[in-house]
């Protein structure tokens, strides 16, 4: 299972990589502010994503971390909230400091930490075991 995720991260990071050689040219197809662009964007970023929040919330679910609801809701959120961004043009500001695309970057982004940070102050299934054999042979079993 792990060997497809890696392809499917494999293939949204090429597409994604395809997007970056594709953003600069001329005459690409357009349906009022959204570009082809955008749209293959977040296909590859959801490509990318998905896969590694799926293994992710497979590996905390078998090492019983704590607030499931927090690895589990807010990367989505997150993802869902980028894609907005993605979409909004970059002509629309926020408080005329800056786009307002960039804040749904920053939130989505920060919304989607969960997936690669693994809960503070848990203990993961390697540690228990080591905990457990230290004690048996501290009692004196084998």
């Amino acid at each position: 299972m792990k060997r497809l995720t890696y392809v499917w991260s494999t293939i949204g990071l090429l597409i994604l990589f395809a997007v970056f050689l594709m953003f600069q040219m001329p005459g690409m197809p357009a349906w009022g502010t959204v570009k082809l662009t955008d749209i293959l964007m977040i296909i590859g970023g959801l490509l990318f994503i998905v896969p590694i929040y799926m293994d992710s919330l497979r590996r905390k679910d078998d090492d019983g971390a704590p607030n499931r609801w927090v690895w589990a809701t807010l990367p989505p959120i997150g993802m869902a909230v980028v894609c907005v961004g993605i979409l909004i043009p970059n002509t629309v500001g926020f408080f005329s400091l800056f786009p307002l695309a960039d804040v749904f970057y920053l939130v989505g982004c920060l919304l989607m930490l969960p997936i690669v940070v693994y809960p503070p102050f848990d203990l993961n299934r390697e540690e228990l075991e080591e905990e457990i054999e230290d004690m048996e042979e501290r009692m004196g079993r084998p």
